[in-house]
């Protein structure tokens, strides 16, 4: 009975997360990019002039050995269908531009070489159809890219 007791607290041991190597990822915003109106073109804004929200810290969590995507506070789960993994990058396939269940449209990919993290939202056809039954104007260009730069971090706060 010892034996056996022995056993299962040694096979539980080393069962824990031996398989997984979790790697966490902080990330702090380095350019941001904005495009109002079709019309116009994409502008970098000074980090000083943006919004406060926009400049939180960012987290992001993978196990490397399985290829997974653990979390993030910037990145859910109902902005991608799958992520991708290269070796130089780290894609989120998201659900297309044209898609009817969402107001907007994310690419977020991670450079696995500079750690670099980009991602852009912007307007879906939907949206933009909705908006302009609403109130007339045309804001068809509305877009946002925010560039990130990431370091593997011992553990997330």
């Amino acid at each position: 009975m010892k034996k056996l007791l022995g056993i299962v607290v040694l096979g539980l041991l080393l069962s824990g997360n031996a398989n997984s190597k979790q790697v966490d990822l902080s990330c702090e915003i380095s350019k941001f990019f904005a495009k109002e109106l079709v019309l116009e073109d994409e502008k970098q804004i000074p980090l000083s002039k943006v919004d406060k929200r926009y400049l939180k810290k960012v987290t992001i969590s993978f196990d490397m050995d399985k290829q997974e995507f653990l979390g993030s506070n910037l990145i859910y789960p109902d902005e991608y269908k799958k992520v991708l993994f290269t070796d130089d990058e780290i894609y989120f396939m998201t659900k297309g531009f044209k898609n009817k269940e969402d107001l907007f449209y994310y690419d977020t990919r991670l450079n696995r070489i500079s750690g670099e993290l980009t991602r852009t939202v912007k307007a879906t056809e939907t949206y933009v159809k909705q908006q302009l039954e609403a109130n007339g104007k045309p804001i068809l260009g509305w877009k946002r890219t925010q560039v990130y730069q990431c370091k593997v971090v011992d553990r997330l706060l």
